[in-house]
């Protein structure tokens, strides 16, 4: 699978993730309650991907997703429709959250490095002492 973040639409991701586990739009619509035509619209990029969490979700779970392909799923969904993720939105109660993505955009940091300092931060204790390059 490819890169979708981006310029990279949600039926794109939508279309491999399909491909790769073997499902069909009218099996994936009869398992999500989902149309296939609707469904067929928004693999083509004609229509957007559906903006309610829960439909998103049974989408997910009709597409059988780990975890990590879920969070994908929902966050390529979510910068398709111009939201910003329900589990990003609570963080605008942190006051470091500002500072942090401030930090980041000064640095210019790229693609490569932002990967490395969320790695860090998510491997407890690891990033204790070290610098991004």
């Amino acid at each position: 699978m490819g890169v979708y973040m981006g310029g990279h639409v949600f039926g794109d991701y939508l279309g491999d993730l399909m491909a790769e586990k073997g499902f069909t739009l009218r099996e994936v619509g009869r398992k999500s309650g989902i149309d296939a035509s609707n469904l067929s619209k928004i693999e083509r990029g004609v229509a957007l991907p559906p903006q309610k969490r829960e439909t998103l979700e049974r989408l997910a779970a009709a597409l059988e997703l780990n975890k990590k392909e879920r969070q994908k799923f929902l966050d390529i969904a979510d910068l398709v429709n111009g939201q910003i993720p329900p589990d990003i939105e609570k963080l605008k109660k942190n006051e470091c959250i500002p500072m942090l993505l401030r930090a980041i955009e000064n640095k210019k940091l790229t693609k490569a490095q932002t990967e490395q300092l969320a790695k860090m931060i998510s491997e407890e204790n690891s990033w204790q002492g070290k610098v991004v390059e």
